[in-house]
């Protein structure tokens, strides 16, 4: 009975030029997978952070002479489903329209304020309310903007998904290429070996550790770089900070190919030996 390294050596996949690609694409791969989770997390994480912030208020826009003594009721009425009021200051509502008003205006700006709810208020209620107390004033519920938010965040994440889908199809195929290539070129070999007394399951089994090896470093290395890039862009848009669970998931799924092309490896290389 032939040993794994006699078997390794006789049986020698690597001697096929699609073999000495793989590293490379697995490192491609991995790269844009590590990406792709990091981006579907790091986009998760923002809405969910806007989300705390936005699902339980109600903006208030008063005309622009009101003066802020005009809020008074709201906080001292205390009005069933309103736990705080805050006046958005000046400065911070110039910064916030600063892209829509024109450079140098001197446009009066309207009171705003940003009425915070308590959890499982009646917004519909609140917001009449408030209407009846201030009829000029206009309100604005954030609640349609954050369902179509979340939509459009669930549809991004739906196609990161798709795409690493289509990644995880292309090394598949590529595999099923190499294990194919290696064996027609090994033909002779393969048949001498079963005549030694080899086993499909230990030819194929050999096969596919040849073939996970430069796969799994592949990874390695385009998860790594991905992960730096993570690091740095982090640091980079505006102080952002990758939850845990980011990193987590974008260090852990790209681990995902050398399984699948093991997988692949094993079972391509399984019934090419039966028909050998």
């Amino acid at each position: 009975m032939m040993t794994s390294s006699a078997l390794a050596k006789a049986l020698n996949l690597p001697r096929t030029r699609l073999f000495r690609t793989l590293g490379l694409l697995a490192a491609l791969l991995g790269f844009m997978v590590a990406s792709l989770a990091a981006s579907g997390g790091l986009l998760q994480q923002l809405y969910s952070s806007w989300q705390l912030q936005k699902s339980h208020s109600i903006l208030l826009y008063l005309p622009p002479a009101t003066a802020p003594e005009a809020l008074t009721p709201l906080t001292s009425d205390n009005i069933i489903g309103i736990t705080h009021v805050r006046v958005l200051p000046p400065t911070e509502l110039q910064a916030t329209l600063a892209s829509v008003l024109p450079a140098g205006s001197n446009l009066p700006l309207p009171l705003v304020a940003e009425v915070t709810l308590e959890p499982g208020a009646d917004r519909l209620a609140v917001a009449t309310t408030l209407q009846g107390q201030y009829p000029l004033a206009e309100i604005d519920d954030q609640q349609p903007m954050l369902q179509a938010v979340a939509s459009s965040v669930r549809g991004v994440q739906a196609g990161v998904l798709a795409l690493a889908l289509l990644l995880g199809a292309i090394l598949t195929l590529f595999m099923a290429l190499t294990i194919r290539a290696g064996l027609l070129a090994q033909a002779e070999v393969v048949k001498l070996l079963i005549q030694l007394g080899a086993t499909d399951a230990t030819l194929a089994r050999t096969l596919t550790v040849q073939a996970v090896q430069p796969v799994a470093f592949g990874t390695l290395l385009g998860t790594a770089l991905a992960l730096v890039g993570l690091g740095v862009a982090s640091g980079l848009w505006g102080g952002l900070s990758a939850s845990p669970t980011v990193w987590v998931w974008a260090a852990a799924l790209p681990f995902a190919l050398p399984l699948l092309a093991g997988l692949t490896a094993w079972l391509v290389a399984l019934r090419l030996l039966r028909h050998a």
